[in-house]
């Protein structure tokens, strides 16, 4: 599959796509090719709309290299949902996803570099939790009225892998977002109390529920699949241009502290897998769970609620990636 042959004129080209299509991104451009290896384009779409949308093609591309990273055997002859893994006692399904930006609102590529202040957090936080919510709410609609009936995916595992690009920083709320719209975990407050997010307005004023998993609202989805560090970023990082000037900012899970650990790096000394900012967040109250087992690796983190226990229980390595950027510097060509 030909990702990278333009099928529509310049103009029409995602941002993102023509920073990829330009001649210093070859060793980026092969990174998103091994991903694509086996993948097959079923409805003869999938090039063009990766072309001129990008952002659900790309998510699209790294949740197949993650099924073929962890061994899941994706059999591609349906149509829908995107991905059946077929090599486990139950087979299960994963549909891919993403949030988007809310009309009317800046898209995550326009992000002001000349802005010398840091993004308001608590916003991106909120905005990020709504787009999130209506993300899920929509696929959950969709598995209700044809998903559920389809052979392949009745009584088995449905796995939603929700990809974050609904705004510029996206990636600054970490799994705060996610966590608060599933099981309606805040965060620690200042006398180390827990704390708790049951709902949020949109901008309309309408109350949305959070703590989808923790009301039993939502039994049809098994598990919640995400990652706020599948971006070009992690692209940069896997890439075979040890020589580029590249800088990476990586902020870790710390076992042994409150704190997290930051780092900075440069190309030739940064590593990272593919796999690394991976979450699965199971469903206590999933009709058909997704086994555990399934998503055992050392650079996946996995959380879920315990009985008894509104605060979630997360499964996760000393050095889990929690937030990463990159930054390369090019000299300026006349």
């Amino acid at each position: 599959m030909d990702l990278f042959t333009p099928l529509v004129p310049p103009e029409a080209l995602h941002p993102n796509f023509r920073r990829l299509a330009d001649k210093h991104s070859a060793a980026d451009r092969a990174v998103l090719a091994q991903w694509a290896d086996e993948f097959k384009d079923r409805d003869g779409k999938f090039v063009r709309e990766f072309q001129t949308t990008f952002n659900s093609g790309f998510w699209e591309l790294y949740i197949f290299a993650c099924c073929k990273q962890l061994g899941f055997r994706v059999n591609l002859a349906f149509a829908s949902p995107d991905f059946v893994v077929d090599n486990f006692q139950n087979e299960f399904c994963i549909e891919a996803a993403i949030a988007s930006n809310a009309i009317g609102e800046s898209a995550e590529w326009e992000r002001d570099l000349e802005k010398k202040t840091k993004p308001d957090l608590e916003r991106v936080l909120d905005t990020a939790v709504i787009r999130l919510s209506n993300a899920i709410d929509a696929k959950h609609k969709k598995y209700l009225a044809a998903y559920q009936n389809l052979p392949h995916v009745k009584e088995r595992p449905f796995v939603l892998a929700i990809g974050p690009f609904e705004q510029p920083y996206f990636w600054d709320h970490n799994d705060h977002a996610i966590r608060q719209v599933l099981y309606a975990y805040d965060r620690i407050g200042p006398n180390g109390e827990h704390l708790f997010r049951h709902s949020i307005a949109k901008p309309s004023g309408a109350p949305i529920e959070l703590g989808l998993f923790a009301s039993g609202k939502m039994p049809e989805i098994s598990a919640i699949l995400f990652s706020n560090t599948a971006t070009m970023s992690k692209v940069h990082a896997l890439n075979q241009n040890m020589e580029a000037l590249t800088y990476f900012s990586a902020l870790y899970f710390n076992q042994h502290g409150p704190n997290p650990i930051l780092r900075s790096f440069s190309k030739k000394d940064y590593r990272e897998s593919l796999l690394d900012g991976l979450y699965v967040f199971h469903n206590p109250h999933a009709t058909w769970p997704v086994p555990f087992p399934y998503f055992n690796h050392d650079d996946v983190t996995q959380a879920t609620l315990l009985r008894g226990n509104p605060v979630p229980r997360y499964k996760c390595k000393h050095g889990h990636l929690i937030q990463r950027s990159s930054m390369t510097i090019r000299a300026k060509e006349a």
